[in-house]
């Protein structure tokens, strides 16, 4: 009954959010792009091919798309819940449905775009296919984890404060700059090191470059570290959404 559910509100969410005149569907490919690809190509222009010997522009392209859907992902559940309450009039309707259909839609989005540009930058000669794929994957699994659980608790308490959605815009922003996006671990001094890597997602990013790179790079991906830290921010998230129906304020 569930998966019934969420299916439909799966499609509830695409039509409604890229409708059926001109490409339609086709905008879950291009929206993520028209983001990506024009700025991987000016980082291409004004940027060096290598920093500190490692080739730039697979550095960008694996950051890039894991922000995208970070910052998609956490905006699109600011109150979504409020703005779908007459859908829990329906029984069998949930919000944890509510919320799988709207990350699921994100997610989908981003790894067909993620597919479409890797095949771009390839085929130009910008970057090579990735050296340890079922790294690369594990990395990019725990990417997406990352990105639902912080989904989660943005959803939940972005319904008991308005404070939440204050601070989310400044946050996502400034995300970019310590997430991993612009660097590798190995590139920061070790005290600094240390301290970064106690994030999920620059754990993430480290197990995706050494999918990309290998051993020509040497990273620090702890998967261990990295799921029991994305359990425990999951549970949070799971459980303040539990009770986020209750703070709902129709207006």
């Amino acid at each position: 009954m569930q998966r019934r559910v969420v299916g439909a509100l799966l499609i509830r969410e695409i039509y409604t959010r890229f409708g059926r005149e001109g490409i339609g569907f086709a905008w879950l490919i291009a929206e993520p792009l028209m983001f990506a690809l024009p700025v991987l190509t000016l980082w291409s222009v004004v940027r060096t091919k290598f920093e500190h010997g490692i080739p730039l522009m697979p550095v960008m392209i694996t950051g890039y798309m894991g922000i995208l859907l970070f910052r998609h992902l956490g905006g699109t559940m600011l109150l979504f819940v409020r703005n779908n309450a007459t859908l829990l009039y329906h029984r069998q309707v949930t919000v944890l449905d509510l919320f799988f259909a709207r990350a699921l839609v994100e997610i989908m989005s981003n790894l067909m775009a993620l597919v479409v540009t890797f095949a771009v930058f390839i085929g130009v000669g910008e970057m090579n296919f990735p050296v340890n794929l079922p790294m690369f994957y594990l990395g990019y699994f725990f990417m997406i984890w990352w990105c639902v659980a912080i989904g989660l608790i943005v959803g939940a308490f972005g319904e008991r404060s308005k404070l939440v959605e204050k601070i989310w815009p400044v946050y996502s922003y400034t995300y970019l700059f310590y997430s991993g996006f612009f660097y590798i671990a190995d590139w920061l001094p070790p005290s600094l090191r240390k301290i970064a890597l106690y994030q999920p997602c620059l754990q993430a990013y480290e197990m995706i470059r050494g999918g990309i790179f290998g051993p020509a790079v040497r990273t620090y991906g702890d998967p261990a570290y990295t799921a029991a830290a994305l359990s425990v921010l999951t549970l949070v998230g799971l459980w303040a959404m539990r009770d986020a129906r209750k703070y709902i304020v129709l207006v």
